[in-house]
């Protein structure tokens, strides 16, 4: 959710595309990666929120918010990287021996809650997004590519115990998700020009100034 609005706020909303298109590379590499050396999947990054398991999760949320909002305007790169993200969640979820839906319905039922969906477009909105879709009509859309991928995204961050994350699921350590902070947003100003004290035409010389008579 941060990640998508982080993008329009930067006014980089055309790269998305690449974005996914990379991140679909990299979900098929850990799909054979991390399931053949199990190993793998306990490496952690040096910065516990940026664990791989929710890393994924938050581009696959990204890509679905993109597809139920903006159908129109999505890149096309945004659907195989929701196919290939949950195909990998789903393989090495089951690889860790933790609940993994394989036919799920769209009508299924989803941890992930309305309100958490309309705090989510609140979000886009406020960074500029323009949407294609009334958040009604977008809510069966985006809740049909999630159940695709929660279950197993929630499992396999309960079962490392990741620290919380926004729509990341219900763990064992105590705390609360919280939104990750936005950098700030800064311009540069306008370099102030120095203020010209020449003399101009019809200007009274002052009285005592340096240089000038004082005259009578």
């Amino acid at each position: 959710m941060a990640w998508i609005g982080f993008a329009a706020g930067i006014g980089n909303v055309e790269y998305l595309g690449r974005v996914y298109e990379r991140w679909t590379e990299w979900a098929a590499d850990i799909s054979e990666s991390h399931t053949t050396y199990r190993t793998l999947i306990y490496f952690r990054s040096r910065y516990a929120e940026n664990a791989w398991p929710l890393a994924l999760l938050a581009v696959l949320d990204a890509a679905a918010l993109h597809l139920a909002l903006c159908p129109d305007s999505a890149p096309a790169e945004a659907r195989p990287l929701l196919r290939v993200g949950y195909m990998a969640l789903r393989q090495i979820g089951r690889t860790l021996r933790v609940p993994v839906n394989d036919d799920p319905h769209p009508d299924d039922p989803l941890r992930l809650t309305r309100e958490d969906f309309d705090e989510a477009v609140k979000h886009m909105d406020a960074a500029g997004w323009v949407f294609e879709r009334k958040p009604d009509e977008a809510w069966p859309h985006f809740r049909g590519w999630r159940v695709n991928y929660e279950l197993a995204a929630e499992g396999i961050a309960a079962h490392l115990d990741l620290p919380q994350a926004k729509w990341s699921g219900p763990r064992a350590r105590l705390g609360q998700a919280r939104m990750p902070d936005r950098p700030a947003h800064r311009e540069p100003k306008a370099a102030a020009q120095p203020a010209d004290t020449r003399p101009q035409p019809g200007d009274r010389p002052l009285q005592g100034a340096p240089g000038v008579s004082g005259g009578g």
